[in-house]
């Protein structure tokens, strides 16, 4: 007796084989318009903006300090404070050309105003030259007697030489006595060889009281 046509192929009335799984819907489009997810590779979390912030305040930060020094030196430089006024008397300098001195009844100060060398005057000059300068006296304690024969020159070997009014060839320093705040200025002359000189100033009692260099 013949058996089913079903039962002959091996197969139920339903196939069961893999060639005939139902195939997936394919995914509908979203009608809503949101895009899906993306591609791209993740980038991780976004980049934080506090140091760069803290940059700039510490940038600017600098920029007003500099800013505030330079203010302050540019005060500092116009806006000096006028000096300190004082009662005390002020003190002779002693350059070359000048030298404080003492004496036993004041003190002063001896000024070489100008020197020159000549070879003539009133005289012949016995050493074929004058040595001429021009003095100032100033008393600054006491008194101070000046003449221009309380004056002397020696030159570089030792030799003394004695005041020479015949080649002073001006107004001769005069005699008398300074007291503090006077002063005197007149020529003296001396008849020397030409050279290197000391100029030496004495007292009535003939103590020297002061030596100055007179360059040649």
């Amino acid at each position: 007796m013949a058996e089913p046509e079903d039962h002959l192929s091996g197969m139920g009335s339903a196939p069961r084989g893999p060639s005939f799984l139902p195939s997936t819907p394919a995914a509908e489009p979203d009608q809503t318009g949101t895009p899906g997810p993306s591609n791209r590779p993740d980038l991780g979390p976004p980049r934080s903006l506090r140091p760069t912030v803290i940059s700039v305040l510490v940038i600017a930060f600098v920029a007003v300090v500099v800013a505030g020094a330079s203010l302050f030196a540019y005060w500092g430089d116009t806006h000096v404070a006028a000096p300190t006024r004082t009662s005390v008397a002020p003190r002779y300098t002693t350059p070359p050309d000048r030298i404080d001195f003492v004496t036993t009844e004041g003190s002063g100060q001896l000024i070489m105003r100008t020197r020159t060398w000549v070879d003539e005057g009133s005289v012949e000059p016995v050493y074929g030259s004058y040595l001429r300068v021009e003095v100032e006296l100033i008393c600054t304690t006491g008194e101070v007697d000046y003449d221009p024969y309380l004056f002397q020159a020696f030159d570089k070997s030792g030799q003394l030489f004695e005041m020479a009014s015949e080649g002073t060839g001006g107004e001769v320093l005069t005699v008398g006595t300074l007291t503090p705040g006077q002063r005197v200025r007149g020529m003296i002359a001396f008849d020397m060889p030409r050279g290197e000189v000391t100029l030496l100033m004495s007292d009535d009692s003939e103590n020297t009281v002061t030596a100055l260099r007179v360059p040649d």
